[in-house]
């Protein structure tokens, strides 16, 4: 289905609503608390500071007298005519295309105000969706809208200034991580990759530095405690969480690490010389980075990391997954030199996203996806095994259903009456629960003219707000699963 108008659709109470994706900037989770405002006005809680804009936030059931359930998930965050305010909703229900003839106009007589003048039928499920009206909610009674603003991120602003003062002074793009309580920050063009979620498993060589081994780009990758490494003592164990993987000349090694906060823009002279004594000694820190998210950083040598020869021992000890043996790797460098980077480069770029589960959160462009709709009741089951589960009908097209998070090797459990499908590229891909709709920061791009990455360990990050997740390209799955078929990208 090519035409009709994108809706976004989340419930208010029992109540589905919808808004035009036009007018949805994004979803957040709801914060625990809200600022309070110089202003009192039926329904509105307050406001949420979203990337330094105020966002004044209304509770619509309060306005109508409906009980509002305890602990609401979500704020959608509206844009209308240059203005922008929350609702409070409890989740959202997925992405739904309307044709314009489909919709029923509707009136409301009485005294309690209408902030919808239209509804349409679900066609997935039936569910009768009301529209809201924007305008109508910014013409309520004492009603709070503020300037929108466009919300500019650090890393925007950041940007902003570098081209502000002409791009003078060489600035190096840092990768902030932590281990455990320590913050370290390493060059990116020294990053391989980042495991989002450090799943490790036995090997012989286990013990000392080695924490076991991970499965990343084919092969049974060693995976190290970073913080031993590095001479500053031992990850806890429920502090191994997150990996980010260097490349040598004869393989790959993960170092073990606590989270990845961010990537920032360094200038030489932001980074203060190491004090004589108050630190354990580390052949490769050489410097401090302060000011950051978190607080300071131990700035990492990552072409010293890279030339340790038992490190480099240790990366050559990485075998093929399915055999024994090892086996060249395409990464390895050339043997006049260390390893090049793999080409991944940063875009401060804004655009919307879904974030949803496939295991762990990742994120999916919104426009990549034609609809979203609930796990169908009517499938033709496959029985072959793998992430295939099956077809269903749709909009009168066969679709096939795909388990994405057993596609990307992810286990997570799927309730049927919690999952949602998105429909991509005429392939239908569940997956156990959305997040919200978001806005990125920035994105890694992959320089070269291949095809996307098609796992979560190959895929690019995103930054969105404080979070970098993979960012999983779906319209290249769907492209890969359904061959050169012709199949519609709208899915529907």
């Amino acid at each position: 289905m090519s035409g009709g108008i994108l809706y976004g659709v989340f419930t208010v109470a029992d109540v589905h609503v919808a808004l035009p994706l036009s007018e949805l900037r994004e979803v957040i989770p709801c914060p625990s608390s809200f600022d309070p405002l110089l202003a009192a006005a039926p329904g509105l809680v307050g406001a949420v500071n979203l990337r330094h804009q105020v966002i004044p936030v209304l509770d619509l059931r309060r306005m109508l007298g409906v009980q509002s359930p305890s602990g609401q998930d979500v704020v959608v965050v509206a844009s209308h005519e240059g203005s922008v305010f929350g609702l409070l909703a409890d989740a959202v229900r997925g992405v739904v295309r309307v044709e314009e003839r489909e919709q029923l106009g509707i009136s409301v007589t009485g005294e309690l105000p209408q902030v919808f003048a239209r509804t349409f039928e679900r066609p997935d499920d039936g569910a009768v969706v009301c529209v809201l009206d924007c305008a109508a909610i910014r013409r309520l009674p004492g009603m709070v809208v503020a300037t929108d603003t466009g919300g500019l991120s650090g890393a925007m602003a950041q940007a902003r200034e570098q081209g502000r003062d002409g791009g003078t002074g060489h600035r190096r793009m840092m990768m902030l991580l932590r281990a455990g309580e320590i913050g370290l920050c390493v060059d990116v063009s020294h990053i391989h990759s980042v495991v989002p979620e450090l799943v490790l498993k036995s090997s012989p060589i286990d013990g000392g530095i080695v924490q076991g081994v991970i499965e990343l780009a084919e092969h049974f990758v060693p995976a190290v405690d970073a913080l031993a490494v590095l001479g500053l003592g031992a990850l806890a164990p429920v502090d191994v969480k997150r990996g980010v993987a260097l490349a040598y000349e004869r393989g790959l090694l993960t170092f073990a690490v606590s989270e990845v906060v961010s990537i920032v823009a360094v200038a030489d002279g932001d980074v203060l010389a190491m004090p004589g004594f108050g630190l354990p000694a580390s052949q490769y820190a050489v410097g401090i980075l302060p000011g950051q998210d978190g607080g300071s950083y131990l700035v990492i040598d990552g072409a010293r990391l890279r030339a340790a020869e038992e490190l480099g021992t240790l990366a050559g000890l990485g075998t093929p997954v399915g055999g024994a043996g090892a086996a060249p790797r395409r990464e390895a460098a050339r043997e006049d030199g260390p390893a090049p980077p793999d080409g991944r480069v940063i875009e401060h770029r804004v655009r919307k996203y879904l974030t949803y589960l496939a295991g762990p959160e990742v994120a999916t462009p919104l426009t990549q996806i034609a609809e979203i709709v609930p796990h169908p009741h009517d499938v033709i089951p496959f029985v072959g095994g793998g992430p295939l589960r099956g077809v269903f009908t749709h909009h009168r097209r066969s679709v096939p259903l795909v388990d994405l998070p057993a596609l990307l090797g992810e286990r997570a459990d799927i309730d049927p009456a919690a999952a949602r499908v998105m429909l991509v590229g005429g392939v239908g891909f569940i997956v156990p629960a959305l997040r919200a709709i978001e806005e990125s920061i920035w994105e890694e791009r992959i320089a070269g003219e291949g095809p996307a990455p098609t796992t979560l360990a190959g895929s690019p990050l995103v930054k969105i707000g404080t979070r970098m997740l993979a960012r999983l390209d779906l319209e290249e799955f769907a492209r890969t699963m359904v061959g050169d078929r012709g199949a519609d990208p709208g899915g529907g």
